[in-house]
């Protein structure tokens, strides 16, 4: 009789529901979760996984909690057991988040897994070309997170890891983006789930500024966790484009490129700002490349001005203050000693202001990589004027006539002055054909204005080193890898003008490994 009353007491033990303690403690859990406090989430989901091991929602949080470390096969075996313990019901996110985790799991598997030294840092991409990109990688976020420290005074737990995918369809998904949205907006990178996301640049047909990339999801990552992931969209967007190039350079400023900026003056003064409200949710699902480029503008501006006044130290202070749960305009404000309708105001009237940009040179747009070559893919980007002497251009370059082919192009930059698609094959033949000079006068009136154009520093870094500049040479080459790190071109330069042995032999390697040959020449930097 005993042992049929100790087995009855058991059966009740799995019937009864959770007590108040357990279901406390697992809002608890899942309050640290949503607020990327996931070491306590970890050491609480263990806890209660250790004594309810068939409940379905501490599952489902065990499972929630191995996706943010990175453990997706684990993750999906906790969230199929949730969800053989209790079939799916209304409003239940577990559907959801079980497709995610097999997605992801399928995404990432066979991925190659590449630590920095410390191993604070580590970098996940699939076999093959993107290895080119670690050792850039890991030196952005090396430096990002230096800069983080003494920006935003938070250090991340490590391990910091970071995504790389081989395209806009694979990001999509293990993401909440589509690929329409990666398309239309050119967004292809972000962080959620306490990770880095970003696509490589060998997805898109001139590459893009991916090592900033990196940098400015690892500022949304540092600036979640030091909220408790409570600063509102245009918050996060404002700060991490603001200080997105801080790991390259000694102090904080906004870059927005002349074509960004004459979009945000011109909205400015014709009344079409966007209000913060539209970037909620994502900057991804606004209308275009035109319009993300100008909110990625209001809000960096606006954070930049904010950070003039009061400093990293006013930034700290109105980010522990939505940590604290404070609405983010109310802790601009408590820190500015201002109301925010004020400092909303002095901003739009500053941009009003400002003198008209004249001659600004045109976004050029992300493209992703389709079916075509990447000439033939640029070419349907040149003005009608100038198109019929690009081909021409082409189809001798093709036939290894440089000199006529240097020709035509002339004739193609003579009617588009301003095109750099149109400069750089003009600067690739000029070289072809014995001519750098020509080629560094055709481009550097165009580095500027098109900085992310990575042909067209590739090309600068090759004419100016066959004409003895060394530094300017080193400077255009690293700017081209920043852009674009598959271009055997610029890693082949910096083998002959790199500043150490150590980082001539590294991209002599890099050369080698993209196709490339090592110029021979004696030119060494000093």
């Amino acid at each position: 009789m005993r042992r049929v009353a100790l087995a009855l007491a058991c059966v009740v033990c799995l019937v009864t529901p959770p007590s108040r303690v357990h279901a406390d403690e697992l809002v608890d859990a899942e309050r640290a979760l949503i607020e990327l406090r996931v070491e306590d989430a970890e050491r609480a989901a263990s806890s209660l996984l250790g004594r309810r091991p068939r409940d379905p929602d501490v599952l489902r949080l065990a499972g929630l909690v191995r996706f943010h470390r990175g453990d997706y096969a684990r993750a999906v075996g906790r969230l199929e057991a949730s969800l053989a313990a209790r079939p799916l019901g209304e409003d239940d996110d577990r559907g959801f988040l079980l497709e995610l985790a097999r997605s992801t799991r399928d995404a990432t598997e066979g991925f190659v897994e590449a630590r920095s030294d410390d191993g604070r840092f580590v970098v996940l991409h699939a076999p093959g070309r993107d290895q080119t990109l670690v050792p850039y990688a890991l030196e952005a976020m090396r430096r990002a997170d230096d800069a983080l420290i003494a920006e935003l005074g938070f250090r991340m737990p490590g391990p910091v890891r970071l995504e790389l995918f081989g395209s806009a369809s694979e990001l999509a998904k293990v993401s909440t983006l589509t690929e329409d949205a990666i398309a239309r907006t050119g967004t292809i990178a972000l962080c959620k789930w306490d990770k880095l996301m970003v696509t490589s640049p060998r997805a898109l047909l001139r590459g893009y500024p991916w090592m900033d990339t990196i940098a400015h999801e690892y500022v949304h990552l540092v600036l979640s966790r030091a909220s408790r992931d409570k600063a509102p969209v245009w918050l996060q967007e404002g700060v991490a484009k603001f200080l997105e190039r801080r790991w390259r350079e000694p102090s904080a400023r906004p870059h927005l490129g002349p074509a960004m900026e004459a979009i945000l003056h011109r909205a400015a003064r014709e009344g079409r700002l966007i209000p913060f409200e539209r970037i909620h949710p994502s900057i991804a699902l606004l209308p275009s490349q035109e319009d993300a480029a100008l909110a990625f503008a209001q809000v960096a501006t606006f954070v930049a001005r904010f950070y003039e006044e009061h400093g990293a130290e006013g930034l700290r202070a109105t980010v522990a203050r939505i940590a604290e749960g404070t609405d983010a305009r109310q802790a601009m404000a408590d820190v500015a000693g201002a109301s925010f309708e004020r400092l909303e105001e002095r901003w739009r009237d500053a941009l009003r202001s400002a003198p008209a940009a004249r001659d600004a040179p045109r976004l050029i747009p992300r493209r992703l990589r389709g079916g075509d070559s990447d000439d033939v893919a640029e070419t349907s980007e040149v003005t009608e004027a100038a198109r019929r002497s690009l081909r021409l251009g082409d189809l001798l370059w093709s036939r290894r006539r440089f000199g006529a082919a240097a020709v035509e192009y002339g004739r193609a930059h003579e009617r588009a002055p301003d095109d750099p698609i149109v400069a750089s094959r003009l600067a690739r033949a000029a070289i072809e054909a014995g001519d750098a000079a020509r080629a560094i006068a055709v481009l550097e009136p165009l580095a500027l204005r098109y900085a992310e154009h990575a042909p067209t520093q590739a090309l600068l870094a090759r004419g100016r080193r066959l004409r003895g500049d060394v530094s300017g040479a080193r400077a255009a080459a690293r700017a081209a890898i920043q852009l674009n790190p598959f271009d055997p071109m610029p890693h082949c330069d910096l083998a002959i003008v790199d500043q150490t042995e150590i980082a001539r032999t590294l991209e002599a390697d890099q050369c080698r490994l993209l196709g490339g040959e090592v110029p021979a020449s004696n030119v060494r930097s000093p």
